[in-house]
């Protein structure tokens, strides 16, 4: 039997979710080695440059399993219009701005910036660390619940102020314009605010979608898996994709060991 939330109940849950998983961020993604060194400046260019290489080819899927998130899951947003059409907003802000195919265009710019060949970022495996994270996501969406896959989808609002923090290093200690990182710049305000005439801020829907679930008795959870896990170990499969960077790097020589 699924506890029934009340709004209040429901509310006070998601923010100490969110609260949980800000805390597990700060220490598996923003203390870590990749994040530190980029935050201070000392980051060999070099390194990020391999880091976004496999980032940007990341992007692309993840964005294609929010919009199958539509039909996996229209049982639930049948019921409810309003987030049938804020997640209407939220595919249509990922695939058709600044025109289609939409965001991929933003990583592609900065890829350029960072001399990356765009051609690497349609077609390139990427290593297994960012791998494991997208095949996580993807099992959570086809055999989850929609309870777990939006509790994973807090990440998101994580990801609004990781780039904010992105951005003010490259801008601030490698001499990239904010012409150049808009793709970090750009996902700041799309999943922390209201933007482009209206549209809800990501991480905002995500939580209210996660409100919604448990307020009409729809937050199924599955054995082993479940709200909390689904939401920190995405945090968790992050910082594998920063500790898989460094890897790298100490093999290519392009940090000392």
């Amino acid at each position: 039997m699924v506890q029934v939330f009340t709004r209040d109940q429901a509310q006070a849950y998601v923010a100490d979710l969110y609260r949980r998983v800000a805390e597990r961020w700060e220490e598996r993604v923003m203390q870590s080695e990749f994040m530190t060194h980029l935050c201070d400046g000392s980051l060999p260019l070099s390194v990020f440059r391999l880091f976004f290489r496999n980032f940007g080819t990341f992007t692309i899927e993840i964005n294609t399993m929010v919009a199958a998130s539509y039909q996996r899951y229209l049982h639930f947003f049948r019921q409810y219009p309003d987030l049938m059409e804020a997640l209407g907003e939220k595919i249509a802000d990922e695939f058709i701005h600044p025109r289609p195919p939409g965001h991929v265009l933003l990583v592609l710019q900065t890829a350029r910036a960072l001399d990356i060949d765009p051609q690497e970022i349609y077609t390139a495996p990427y290593l297994p660390e960012f791998r494991c994270r997208l095949d996580f996501a993807r099992a959570v969406l086809y055999e989850g619940t929609p309870a777990e896959w939006f509790a994973l989808s807090s990440n998101e609002e994580m990801i609004g102020h990781w780039a904010g923090a992105c951005y003010t290093a490259l801008t601030t200690h490698y001499g990239l314009t904010p012409e150049q990182v808009v793709y970090f710049s750009k996902h700041h305000e799309a999943d922390l605010e209201e933007h482009d005439e209206g549209v809800m801020g990501h991480g905002q829907f995500n939580r209210l979608v996660l409100q919604r679930l448990l307020e009409s008795g729809q937050a199924w959870e599955r054995p082993t898996y479940g709200i909390e896990y689904c939401a920190m170990t995405f945090v968790d499969l992050f910082g594998v994709s920063l500790r898989g960077i460094m890897d790298v790097a100490r093999r290519q020589r392009l940090v000392p060991d």
